[in-house]
């Protein structure tokens, strides 16, 4: 049996580098990206009493000047806990002299007659494939009706796997996760405990880039300098979630566009988008953070990550009809009476 993993961990790092040295494994399954070989890997180690596989993802050329971006998918993750979208557990790493995220395997908890369909897959062997290599929404949403069909699940099962994609959508424009498109959702395919078909949303871990973490370093400590520069740029970022082309006001997708898309289609969005407004608390999401690490979240970036939050979340309440000023004050209420 392999150490245990947590027994590497240093000042809020694991170190994997040093792990690996003294608990050899081999690296398997690489993740390709349109043919292309990335340095991300799956390996093997010892966690909570058991082997299991963690996923790694190394620094790389995109990401060198981007310090901080390693605390976001584990701030990303408590926020989701928060309105109870499934995430995969993330940590924080040490692994060929950098920091990098791992993450567990999202099918640890699943049948082992259970397994992932990548979006990509189901849009690319749809009956009627698209003529575009550009997808939006309806495409997944239609592939999703298209699969359930053919593989005899009922509607209900496609309803609400739609309905997580959408509440997904959302969950991302509060935690500006800029970085998610249709080809980046994983779903549970396969028979489930009671023997009947099934396909659901898989726990999130596309979630590079949130919470501000796509600027570099640089960036944000200019930023932190000038608030009007960093309402600009938050309100510019492109919100990749492919919004059919009819329904934007732009050429290129924000996130104003997405949100005002899904409350058109349904009034269990609207209701989902007034949830995380309320219960979406970025300074219980660090604080959780740093309680899993059991270290602290360098304090620029939790400055910038708690003032990224609050100028999204202040947009969000104008385009919703939401008192901004209550929402933050019923927050703080909250935390007064947790307290006590």
């Amino acid at each position: 049996m392999k150490e245990n993993i947590e027994d590497y961990r240093r000042d809020g790092l694991i170190n994997l580098d040093e792990y690996l040295k003294n608990n050899p494994s081999n690296f398997t399954y690489p993740y390709y990206i349109n043919g292309y070989d990335e340095n991300n890997f799956w390996t093997r180690v010892a966690k909570e009493d058991e082997e299991k596989f963690i996923y790694v993802k190394p620094r790389n050329g995109e990401y060198k000047d981007m310090q901080f971006n390693v605390y976001s998918e584990l701030v990303y993750e408590e926020l989701l806990k928060q309105v109870g979208i499934k995430c995969v557990s993330f940590d924080i790493a040490q692994y060929d002299g950098c920091y990098t995220t791992i993450s567990e395997n999202m099918l640890d908890s699943y049948p082992q007659n259970e397994f992932i369909i990548n979006s990509t897959e189901l849009l690319e062997s749809r009956k009627y494939p698209s003529m575009v290599n550009e997808y939006d929404i309806e495409d997944l949403y239609d592939a999703i009706d298209e699969y359930c069909r053919c593989e005899y699940i009922g509607n209900d099962v496609s309803k609400k796997c739609i309905r997580d994609i959408q509440k997904t959508l959302v969950a991302d424009i509060f935690a500006l996760s800029t970085d998610r498109d249709v080809k980046d959702y994983d779903f549970i395919a396969g028979i489930d405990y009671d023997g009947a078909e099934v396909l659901e949303l898989a726990p999130l871990c596309h979630n590079t880039y949130a919470l501000g973490s796509n600027f570099t370093d640089d960036e944000i400590y200019e930023m932190l300098d000038n608030e009007d520069m960093l309402a600009d740029r938050l309100d510019y970022c492109h919100f990749d979630a492919g919004v059919p082309e009819y329904k934007r006001d732009y050429n290129n997708p924000y996130w104003e566009d997405t949100l005002y898309y899904l409350m058109d289609e349904d009034e269990e969005n609207y209701r989902f988008a007034k949830e995380c407004a309320y219960s979406m608390d970025i300074e219980k999401a660090i604080y959780n953070v740093e309680n899993k690490i059991n270290a602290k979240i360098p304090s620029t970036y939790k400055l910038f990550m708690d003032e990224v939050f609050k100028n999204r979340l202040q947009r969000i309440c104008e385009c919703i009809g939401l008192d901004y000023y209550k929402v933050i004050d019923s927050k703080e209420l909250e935390q007064e009476m947790e307290e006590i």
